[in-house]
């Protein structure tokens, strides 16, 4: 391509030299124009088709520099069939020559038209259409302009001629058709053919447009002849120019300038007007008229195209600011639930304990919230979480905060309330989620633990001793049951403090060996005779002495140690199992009953873990009772897990039984083969009316379903007698005995006959 270049400039150099030697009357060889202009042409068709073999190259921009290659060719013939005419215009052959070579350039510029009518431009939208489509007609309207006072004015003047004024007309009109094509893909980008040569052949049709309109006034000065020549050597430069752009390495592409948000077209339109309005007005008045209305129409445009962009600017500003308060929005709320987020919350709450008045801090956790996750997928959670958010903005005042802090867990803050007020949005949150949620096709019960801190003048508290207040109150309201709620008070981080290094000694105790088992006998009310028991974990840390359990049972469920505590449980249970009845034979109790938590429920690997305890003792697995509270059993997933053991002959009590709402239709769902009445009902059995009824309706509805029956907590002579009276079979309680070590409940087995045989085969059927 550089060699094609130097050609194509020494071509040009040849014929300005001919045309200045030519114009000041020395004789010139017309040969050397004859070949130089149709040569350099020839050099440009064959720069313009390596444009298209460019590597890499658009389909679309390759079919597009072939078919100008191909007019370009078309031109080298035209121009070399017209040199001649041009020339010696007084030729008798010069206007044959010009009828042949009309249909030649004719057809160049239909194929270059429809070279620039199919190249491909970006999609638009109506606001850009509307501007793009007034610069076009700007500039449209300027060129016109100028074309009418520079070339077809003056030769209409000189040459009246009806033929004449036609084809100068139809000059004109190729002209600004050509310029309306070449303006389509200049303003619009094709994206596949280099602006800079879209540029750059733009003002090569615009130049060959002039070209051709002033040849006939070249033609009326003899001496100007080399003019043509020169200017279509200038063409086929431009061309020329062109070809090389589309050769730009494909990252200089990609970097180039393109796709601005203005175009300065417009601009240079409107300058170009007035310099040739100032033009006309101080020299040459016969045009004022024509060449002061275009500028009042090109003038027109571009204030409406202002008024355009200006409504544009408008609507952008509007998108840029909505977009803004998005941002802003989604930089300070949760993105699933619409609450505020922690950040967010932190900055109100700082800004509310600024005031005086009180304020109050509510943290709210879900309660076996990863159990749904887990068992129900994360969809259904979503919609649980967004169900729970809209359920708690509907609790508290709209002036008061709700956010979801992460996770399942919320926070509310309450502006300048007393304690007792947020205490009642405490209940009133309690009582809003007691209906049950649905979630793609589930019914959920959903509860939630509370922990509530309010503001005190005295003490001064900043965001985040507020925060941990209202956190250990919620972990306090969980310690003491799921679903409740519980309020800060001053102490408290002693403790909590003291219960989370339980939990944190908890794992080693695990590893250490420094927890066992008791066993507390299950009896048969009838003669005291042990039919089962029931495990019960027990720790003597080294240190601390005996841990009761009701300190590191809670500690364990919430820092997720249950699992492997109750793998622990269920191992050395069965083992201890498997030995007595090895070594007490009849004597041995029928049974052992084993807690299990809700967690372990729900873990994976649950009913794999209880499987590989019963075969690494060798127990039949007909010995093996395992025991689950109410709130334990709270989704499809638990249920499924007891329903897998119940299948292989393991026997599930129902622990507690009475003290949940869902004890009733846990009956109909959950693989139950034993009730186990709860202490609270036994206690006063003897002197509360109300305690004997229920004692009644659990025994009416155990011998219906034939399930087994177990009274806990028995410690007198008097609970037992009304028990038996009532109907029930088998009890546990400090009247028969406390827990015992294994050995100390051997000894007490093998001194009594045995008493479990009919029970076992009850069950193994």
């Amino acid at each position: 391509m550089r060699r094609l270049m130097v050609a194509i400039v020494a071509c040009m150099l040849a014929a300005a030299s001919w045309a200045t030697l030519y114009a000041a009357g020395l004789p010139m060889p017309k040969q050397i124009v004859w070949v130089a202009g149709p040569f350099g042409l020839a050099m440009s068709a064959w720069m313009a088709w390596l444009a298209g073999e460019v590597p890499g190259i658009a389909a679309s921009a390759r079919r597009f520099w072939h078919r100008f290659a191909l007019a370009t060719g078309l031109v080298t013939i035209g121009t070399a069939i017209m040199t001649p005419a041009r020339l010696s215009p007084e030729s008798p052959y010069a206007l044959r020559l010009i009828q042949i070579a009309a249909p030649v350039l004719a057809t160049s510029i239909l194929i270059v038209l429809y070279a620039l009518l199919r190249l491909p431009v970006r999609t638009r939208t109506r606001a850009e259409w509307t501007r793009l489509g007034l610069d076009g007609l700007t500039v449209l309207i300027t060129t016109a302009l100028f074309l009418w006072h520079l070339a077809l004015r003056p030769i209409a003047e000189h040459n009246g001629h009806l033929g004449v004024v036609i084809g100068l007309s139809l000059v004109g009109i190729t002209c600004l058709v050509t310029l309306v094509a070449v303006l389509k893909v200049v303003m619009l980008g094709s994206g596949t053919v280099s602006r800079r040569s879209m540029a750059l052949l733009a003002t090569t049709l615009v130049a060959g447009g002039l070209s051709s309109a002033v040849s006939p006034l070249i033609a009326t000065h003899p001496r100007l002849a080399g003019l043509q020549p020169m200017l279509t050597l200038v063409e086929c430069l431009l061309v020329a120019a062109a070809a090389r752009a589309q050769w730009r390495p494909a990252a200089a592409q990609r970097t180039a300038r393109g796709g601005r948000t203005y175009s300065k077209l417009p601009y240079y339109a409107v300058g170009a007007t007035l310099v040739l309005l100032a033009f006309v007005a101080y020299t040459d008045h016969r045009d004022i008229a024509a060449v002061a209305t275009g500028a009042i129409a090109v003038s027109a445009i571009v204030g409406a195209r202002q008024l355009v962009a200006l409504r544009d600017n408008q609507r952008l500003l509007a998108e840029v600011s909505a977009h803004e308060r998005r941002l802003r929005h989604q930089a300070t709320h949760d993105a699933l639930t619409g609450l505020v987020n922690r950040n967010h919350f932190t900055e109100l709450l700082g800004a509310a304990l600024r005031h005086p008045g009180p304020t109050a801090v509510l943290l709210i956790d879900l309660d076996d919230f990863k159990l749904i996750n887990d068992t129900l997928g994360h969809a259904v959670g979503d919609e649980v979480l967004m169900t729970v958010a809209e359920r708690l903005r509907g609790a508290v005042r709209a002036e008061d905060v709700v956010a979801r802090l992460g996770g399942d867990e919320f926070a509310a803050m309450l502006y300048e309330v007393p304690g007792e007020h947020a205490v009642g949005v405490a209940e009133r949150i309690r009582d809003v989620l007691t209906t049950s949620v649905r979630a793609a096709g589930h019914e959920l019960l959903v509860r939630a633990s509370v922990g509530v801190a309010t503001s005190s003048p005295e003490l001064a508290e900043d965001v985040d001793t507020l925060l941990r207040n209202a956190d250990l109150a919620m972990y306090a309201a969980k310690e003491r049951g799921k679903g409740g709620h519980f309020v800060y008070v001053p102490g408290m981080t002693t403790r909590i403090v003291a219960h989370a290094e339980i939990g944190a000694r908890l794992r080693d105790a695990i590893d250490a060996g420094q927890l066992h088992l008791q066993y507390q006998p299950i009896v048969r009310l009838d003669d005291g005779r042990t039919v089962g028991t029931e495990a019960l974990v027990r720790w003597r840390h080294p240190e601390l002495g005996v841990i009761p359990p009701g300190d590191f049972i809670p500690a364990a469920e919430q820092t997720g140690l249950v699992v492997p505590l109750g793998r622990f449980v269920m191992r050395e249970a069965c083992a201890q199992q498997a030995r007595w009845l090895r070594e007490l034979g009849a004597s041995a109790p029928g049974y052992v009953s084993v807690n299990v938590a809700g967690r372990q429920l729900t873990d994976p690997d649950f009913v794999t873990d209880v499987l590989a305890a019963l075969d690494d003792a060798g127990l039949d697995p007909r010995h093996l009772t395992v025991e689950v509270t109410e709130t334990a059993v709270v989704d499809e997933a638990a249920i499924a897990a007891l329903q897998q053991l119940r299948d292989r002959r393991i026997r599930i009590a129902l622990d507690d039984f009475g003290t949940a709402a869902s004890s009733l239709g846990l009956l109909l769902t959950c693989p139950v083969t034993a009730l186990k009445l709860d202490r609270s009902f036994v206690d006063e059995i003897t002197t509360v009316a109300r305690q004997e009824a229920v004692a009644t309706a659990v025994i009416r509805m155990a011998q219906a379903l034939d399930l087994d029956t177990v009274a806990e907590g028995i410690e007198t002579e008097a609970q037992a007698r009304m028990l038996r009276h009532l109907g029930y079979t088998f009890g546990q309680g400090y009247l028969y005995s406390r827990p015992l070590a294994p050995e100390d409940l051997a000894r007490r087995a093998a001194v009594a006959p045995p008493a479990f045989a009919g029970l076992a085969v009850h069950h193994a059927t």
